[in-house]
């Protein structure tokens, strides 16, 4: 029988509201989910329970286990290092294409998200900032399968940068370092803005490797 979109709708969203739990720390790595429990929290039957549990496997969140159940998925140093690879590569290809067809009206718009983003007090909205800028930057290549990979890849990365966030300083370095990088497109400087985007998302990546490993002791 075919889902309805009603159904399918609800389980999305039952899926987009667990995972912000998982991304706000509410559910802890290696938490098992209970469904029983989150279908009566939600007023649901199990079925749309499994398949956002099924959705959040597919996006890297949760783990399912047969015969054991649902948990949290962990946070691991390679999974980390994976995850930073995948977005140099991928992320310099768009970016190689964006630069050229990059138009002031462009620049207007991810200007706009960083005004925000500097008046941002919380991670939720640095998240959100984080990838609407990085997205402003790469839509003009209008590569659409590379643009939906990307934002999967953000979305499983997002755990990982939330620990970095945490640390206030870093909030004004990714700031200055987004504006160079926007710079460097206004100016269609390939190089240098492939080179400043790798470096940003390498430096990144080194501090969330520091943060992991201080999380990791936290809740041991």
């Amino acid at each position: 029988m075919k889902k309805s979109p009603t159904a399918k709708f609800f389980s999305e969203s039952l899926a987009d509201q667990l995972r912000d739990r998982i991304l706000r720390g509410e559910l802890a790595p290696g938490a098992q989910l209970r469904q029983d429990k989150i279908a009566q929290e939600f007023g649901t039957s199990h079925i749309p329970v499994r398949e956002a549990f099924a959705q959040l496997q597919a996006r890297g969140f949760v783990t399912i286990i047969a015969n054991r159940g649902a948990f949290v998925s962990s946070m691991t140093a390679d999974e980390a290092d994976e995850l930073q690879a995948m977005r140099v590569a991928l992320e310099l290809l768009a970016l190689d294409s964006a630069i050229d067809a990059f138009t002031s009206e462009d620049a207007a718009a991810a200007r706009e998200i960083l005004e925000i983003d500097r008046n941002a007090g919380d991670v939720d909205q640095w998240s959100r900032d984080n990838w609407a800028f990085h997205r402003a930057i790469y839509a003009p290549c209008g590569k659409r399968y590379l643009l939906s990979v990307l934002e999967s890849l953000w979305q499983k990365a997002d755990r990982y940068l939330r620990l970095v966030w945490q640390i206030a300083a870093w909030q004004n370095t990714s700031l200055a370092e987004h504006m160079e990088i926007l710079e460097a497109v206004e100016a269609k400087d390939k190089r240098l803005a492939k080179r400043l985007t790798k470096a940003h998302i390498t430096a990144a990546g080194e501090v969330m490797l520091t943060a992991l490993d201080r999380h990791r002791a936290d809740t041991e």
